[in-house]
């Protein structure tokens, strides 16, 4: 599948070509479905963006033809304002795997102002059981 005209781009614009349901689409690879197996297109046909199977999406899209290629503007805004809105199952993932390390590795830190009372001097006493 090509990219756009700058391969370092997380953008793809293409058409989905799927019958009386095809579209332009934009794929942007900083979404994340959380599965190998989906991937997430912004369709400009259902104004949104969707969850599809990769197995049977990708032999389906293609890049934009020079006459589609007037499309990508009005792709662009529609795809932002959707974007403004959608959450993709990996966000939570990643900010997980991105946490700062500010946060304390134990609740040792939070607690190191409490006083605690020293329990060594007195006597243990186990009881047996009969």
């Amino acid at each position: 599948m090509a990219r756009t005209a700058k391969k370092s781009s997380p953008v793809w614009y293409g058409f989905l070509q799927a019958g009386d349901r095809s579209s332009p689409v934009i794929r942007d690879d900083r979404l994340d479905t959380g599965n190998r197996k989906t991937i997430y297109l912004f369709n400009l046909s259902r104004n949104s963006i969707l969850e599809y199977s990769r197995e049977v999406v990708e032999p389906k899209l293609r890049d934009l033809k020079p006459d589609e290629s007037a499309t990508i503007s009005e792709l662009d805004a529609a795809y932002k304002k959707a974007r403004r809105s959608f959450k993709d199952r990996g966000a939570g993932v990643r900010s997980i795997l991105n946490r700062s390390s500010s946060t304390p590795a134990s609740n040792e830190a939070v607690y190191k102002d409490i006083p605690v009372e020293d329990d060594s001097n007195d006597a243990w006493v186990e009881e047996d059981e009969d």
